[in-house]
């Protein structure tokens, strides 16, 4: 099951974890340090120390997260009533550094590295910018936000799962920078599309509106999952493209029309990656770390606002063929020996 099958907290647990959040990361640091200590006498057998850098990694990121939580805290006591007028700035500032800290120590401890394949272009520089990512692979959504508020210079105004509000460090900064938290149902007359309008709509000409139009991370059983609904519904003509498509899902257009019709004017960004979607469990990531020589490869295309299908079904064969893009170039771009696990190529 992946995240949008994970209901949020209730709210008194939420406000309770908001609380607790740096008491929690105590108690986790004290029982990850045997953890260290045995990852570390580990390396004797595993070169790649991954035990060590895996339980090391967790935790300072915790930290990156209760860093933050606490700025946060800071901010709201000195603005009780967010008049601040640099209030939405001074979040924006915060969660910029926070992902540039998680950056960091992802590429120092693991290798992760995010290259471009070419120039990004951003489109009109006084509107707002729609990008319609790729989701696959470990941490894409983060290493996307990062390159596109540290190459760009625009922090993302995120769609994400709800299930992300049991961290409070996330809960807390991007509610206050108007991210989207999407339902995982239409529970008290909820509507999906309504809050990613509001949310579109309420860009400033110097932000980004970044959204996953697939819906889910990709997976193999994802993919054959897809075909077998679509199949089951008896869409066969739907059920044929995601089968041409082998490393995205096919696309679901209404959230990303949504963000469109709202912004009409606002170009669009189709962000492809390649690197990390083949690890789609636990054993594959594992058995690739740490990642060095597995760069995480971005390409884009950007489309002037008017180049845009303006009406919902022009639009959503539009999607459709950019993500068969997508799908090429993806492919391109995962295959052959030099992306095969480190495991395999040292023999280890």
């Amino acid at each position: 099951m992946g995240m949008r099958g994970v209901p949020p907290p209730p709210l008194m647990v939420r406000r309770v974890l908001h609380v607790v959040w740096p008491l929690v990361g105590v108690v986790v640091t004290g029982l990850a340090v045997p953890v260290v200590i045995a990852g570390a006498f580990m390396t004797v057998v595993d070169r790649r120390a991954r035990l060590f850098r895996s339980a090391c990694l967790a935790v300072i990121l915790m930290w990156v997260d209760i860093r933050m939580l606490v700025s946060c805290w800071a901010l709201w006591a000195r603005t009780p009533d967010a008049s601040s007028p640099t209030w939405h700035e001074d979040h924006e500032r915060l969660f910029s550094q926070a992902l540039d800290s998680l950056m960091y120590y992802v590429r120092r401890w693991v290798g992760l590295e995010v290259r471009l394949t070419d120039r990004m272009h951003f489109g009109t520089e006084d509107r707002a910018l729609v990008a319609l990512s790729r989701h696959a692979g470990p941490a894409d959504s983060l290493a996307i936000s990062w390159l596109l508020s540290r190459t760009a210079g625009r922090l993302p105004r995120i769609v994400l799962a709800e299930a992300l509000r049991w961290d409070p460090g996330v809960d807390t900064i991007l509610t206050r920078i108007d991210s989207f938290f999407v339902p995982t149902s239409t529970r008290r007359g909820d509507d999906r599309l309504a809050g990613v309008t509001r949310m579109a709509e309420s860009m400033h000409t110097g932000d980004v509106f970044l959204i996953f139009p697939e819906g889910q991370n990709w997976t193999p059983r994802r993919r054959a999952g897809v075909i077998r609904r679509l199949r089951d519904r008896g869409d066969s003509e739907r059920a044929r493209r995601a089968e041409e498509l082998r490393h995205v899902l096919p696309p679901k257009s209404r959230g990303a029309w949504a963000a469109r019709a709202a912004r009409p004017e606002a170009d669009v960004m189709v962000v492809a990656h390649a690197g990390y979607g083949q690890l789609s469990t636990p054993r594959l990531i594992w058995d690739s770390m740490p990642f060095h020589g597995r760069p995480f490869l971005v390409k884009t295309w950007t489309y002037a606002a008017s180049d845009v299908p303006a009406e919902p079904v022009a639009f959503a064969a539009w999607l459709d063929e950019r993500w068969s893009e997508v799908d090429a170039w993806v492919e391109e771009h995962t295959s052959g020996p030099g992306w095969l696990a480190p495991s395999r190529r040292d023999g280890s």
